[in-house]
C-alpha cells in the first residue's frame, strides 16, 4: 500500500513539472531566428538607432557622411546621412586586417610577391621576395596606408587573393554591414566595378577590429616607427598620415583614407575622461578640422 501511495505522488509530481514547464512563458533566447547563431560568435554590438537631426550647435560640415558613437553605451552623438552607400577608400583596408588577424598572428611571417611589391601609389616601396611579418605590415597599413601591403596580407589566404576578397565580404555580412562590397583588399578604385561602404557599417567594422584586436590600435597610435634591417628585409622608417594624433589630446588612431572618388574619409577613434567615441567621416574636403570639431561637439554631448 505504501509503495502505491509513493508511486502515485511520483507520478503527481512529475504531472506538476511538466505543465510548469510548458506553460510558463519563456524568455526569448540569445539563439533565437532574430539573431543568427553566426552572428553571436562575431558581433553583439550595434549602436542605437537615432531619429530625426542633430541637437541645435551641431559643426556644419563637408563630410557626405559621418557617424561618432560612444562605443560603450552605443549612444550617436552625430550623424549625417549614416546609411548612405559611398566609397571608402583604404578604410577598407580594416576589413583587410580583420580578415588577417582572424587566420594569421602578429608574428607569422610573409613572403612578398611581385604583384604586392608592384602597387601604388600608396606603399611602404616592399621588394619582392622580401618577408616580413604580419605585425610589421600591420604598420605599414596603419601608418602610410600601404597598398602593397593590403596586397601582401592578401595572398596569405591559403586559397588565394580572391577567396580573401570573398572572406573580406562574408565577415561583412557577418557583422551586420548589410551595405556594404569590397572588391579588392586596399580600397583602390577599378573601372567600372562599385566598391561602397556607409559611415554605420565603417563603424561597425572599426568598433570590432578594436574590441577584438586591440594590438591593432597600439600600431595605430603610433606617429613614428623604424623597422630594422633583417636578413629578410630592407628597413623601414614610417610617419603617421593621421595628424590628429599629435593635435587632438585623447585620440588614439585609427585610419585615413583618400582617393579622387572618396575624397578624404576617416575613422578616429578617441579616449577622454573614461569614455570612447570612435567617429567615421566619409567624402569630406578638410578631415581634419571637421573630425576635431565632430569630436568636440560629441564629448560635450556625452
Amino acid at each position: 500500500m505504501k509503495r502505491k501511495v509513493f508511486f502515485y505522488l511520483f507520478l503527481l509530481v512529475v504531472a506538476v513539472a511538466l505543465w510548469i514547464n510548458f506553460s510558463t512563458p519563456k524568455k526569448q533566447s540569445l539563439l533565437s531566428p532574430v539573431v543568427p547563431r553566426s552572428m553571436l560568435a562575431t558581433n553583439l554590438w550595434f549602436p542605437e538607432i537615432k531619429a530625426g537631426s542633430n541637437e541645435d550647435g551641431a559643426p556644419e560640415i563637408t563630410a557626405k557622411a559621418a557617424y561618432f558613437v560612444d562605443t560603450q553605451s552605443g549612444k550617436v552623438l552625430y550623424q549625417k546621412n549614416p546609411h548612405e552607400k559611398l566609397p571608402i577608400a583604404s578604410l577598407t583596408k580594416i576589413m583587410t586586417v580583420i580578415v588577417t588577424l582572424e587566420n594569421k598572428k602578429f608574428d607569422d611571417v610573409v613572403n612578398i610577391s611581385d604583384h604586392a611589391a608592384s602597387m601604388e601609389p600608396d606603399h611602404m616601396l616592399l621588394i619582392a621576395g622580401e618577408k616580413l611579418t604580419v605585425k610589421e605590415l600591420l604598420y605599414g597599413i596603419f601608418l602610410v596606408s600601404a597598398n602593397d601591403a593590403a596586397e601582401a596580407l592578401a595572398e596569405t589566404s591559403t586559397s588565394g587573393r580572391d577567396d580573401f576578397i570573398s572572406q573580406m565580404n562574408a565577415t561583412a555580412k557577418r557583422l551586420g554591414m548589410n551595405d556594404t562590397l569590397f572588391i579588392n583588399p586596399s580600397g583602390l578604385e577599378e573601372d567600372n566595378r562599385d566598391q561602397h561602404s556607409t559611415a554605420y557599417d565603417v563603424a561597425l567594422m572599426s568598433r570590432y577590429a578594436i574590441k577584438h584586436f586591440p594590438g591593432v590600435v597600439d600600431i595605430s597610435k603610433t606617429y613614428h616607427i623604424v623597422l630594422p634591417k633583417t636578413s629578410t628585409h630592407q628597413d623601414y622608417e614610417m610617419y603617421s598620415g593621421i595628424n590628429l594624433l599629435t593635435t587632438y589630446s585623447g585620440v588614439v588612431g585609427f585610419k585615413t583614407g583618400y582617393t579622387p572618388e572618396a575624397g578624404l574619409t576617416l575613422v578616429t577613434l578617441a579616449r577622454v575622461g573614461g569614455h570612447e567615441v570612435l567617429g567615421v567621416i566619409l567624402g569630406s574636403e578638410n578631415r581634419r578640422e571637421e573630425a576635431r570639431k565632430l569630436l568636440d561637439y560629441s564629448f560635450s554631448h556625452l
